[in-house]
């Protein structure tokens, strides 16, 4: 936190929990269970960058920290955001533990932190919360705690869904419109080329 407030960087905190571990050490065995841990501490290394921090907090739960994101807010949550989507693909892929063959997901909260007023309890308060609010969403997620980037990024991939759905559908026209210079000594314009414009149409009209 002091690196960051000395940076004027945007850093955050992903808590990350397994999803239903407690099934597996009941029906497996702690042995299996560490095996798991052990494995998912790997793979959570391959989705930082060098000097990012991977911790296990204890039981089931590790903690992501990553330094240095952008000077510019919603940027680092759309970076985190990456990070984030990256450990729920690597860690939502099988399991090889002893002879068995396990599927595990993980429940992720995040929250940012930079020239803050925030302790480190309240940070990891605020992360722990987010982390339960992707477990009531149905698990195998990600939330932001501050509800407005949360809003923020929502809003983004819902756009980004809807234009790839535009896209399939041929629901987009192109249209170009000429570009001209000056009024000429007689009066006209002279084209000096064109801009494309498009219209994309849905059920509910313009988009």
């Amino acid at each position: 936190m002091a690196s960051i407030a000395r940076s004027g960087q945007t850093g955050s905190l992903l808590f990350i929990d397994l999803d239903n571990f407690k099934t597996l050490n009941d029906t497996l065995g702690h042995d299996i269970g560490d095996v798991l841990l052990q494995q998912v501490a790997k793979r959570l290394e391959t989705c930082v960058r060098e000097g990012d921090t991977v911790a296990r907090l204890g039981g089931d739960e590790f903690v992501i920290m990553l330094e240095d994101l952008s000077k510019d807010y919603l940027e680092a949550a759309e970076l985190t955001e990456l990070v984030g989507n990256k450990v729920l693909l690597t860690l939502n892929q099988p399991y090889q533990l002893s002879s068995h063959e396990y599927h595990n997901t993980p429940s992720i909260g995040a929250t940012l932190f930079s020239d803050n007023l925030l302790s480190v309890d309240d940070l990891m308060k605020q992360a722990d919360i987010a982390m339960y609010q992707s477990k009531k969403a149905g698990r195998n997620t990600q939330h932001f705690f501050d509800p407005k980037m949360q809003e923020a990024i929502d809003s983004r991939a819902t756009i980004e869904r809807e234009l790839r759905d535009a896209l399939e559908k041929q629901q987009f026209q192109l249209y170009y419109q000429v570009q001209v210079d000056g009024i000429q000594e007689d009066g006209t314009h002279r084209p000096v080329g064109a801009e494309a414009l498009k219209d994309g149409f849905d059920k509910t009209g313009i988009i």
